[in-house]
């Protein structure tokens, strides 16, 4: 003698039922069929949910990606460099603002505008902006910290942004890449 199946809760309407068969999830024709459609309008959901997203991530320019990766860079520099003094004037004050500021500025080389050896620990306000970045003490740092030919190659072209970052997906991986590298030293991004 078979086994009859226990009783079950409809998935649709939620009233209880005697099953007829072991996998019957509904207590009705009717309900089964509205069950179905419902599952298919919340597939149809969720696909365009994620095309929308998809479609404003694409639309969004790059320079608004740029601007998120550097956000995530200059957290990272300034992390990095917490324990340094500033590169250019030396200064170790706990009790002024430090810029991950750049040797070459992001809008003179875009081409190095995400290097790490182009971006270090910097007084905000004395060096960084009323010093104008300090170029002649930041050459030093540079010379003394990674050598001469390493500077001579800051100031040589190098492959710009487009061919090093040639899909926006390209620039979401780095994001991705530095908001995991800041998560593992127990800094929460800032993005």
């Amino acid at each position: 003698m078979k086994n009859k199946p226990r009783p079950k809760k409809c998935k649709f309407c939620g009233e209880k039922f005697q099953p007829e068969r072991p996998l019957q999830p509904c207590c009705t024709i009717k309900c089964a069929i509205a069950l179905t459609h419902k599952q298919h309008d919340d597939k149809n959901k969720r696909a365009k949910i994620e095309r929308n997203r998809l479609k404003t991530k694409q639309l969004r320019p790059r320079n608004n990606w740029f601007a998120r990766l550097q956000i995530l860079v200059n957290q990272w520099v300034r992390y990095r460099d917490r324990l340094e003094p500033c590169c250019t004037c030396g200064t170790t004050n706990p009790n002024i603002k430090y810029d991950a500021g750049h040797f070459h500025t992001k809008k003179a080389r875009p081409d190095i505008r995400f290097e790490l050896t182009n971006i270090h620990k910097q007084c905000s306000v004395k060096c960084n902006q009323h010093g104008s970045g300090m170029r002649k003490e930041y050459s030093e740092f540079i010379i003394e910290k990674y050598g001469k030919d390493h500077l001579d190659w800051l100031n040589s072209p190098q492959p710009s942004l487009k061919e090093v970052f040639p899909n926006w997906e390209d620039i979401e991986n780095e994001i991705k890449r530095y908001r995991l590298l800041l998560r593992s030293v127990g800094v929460k991004p800032n993005i």
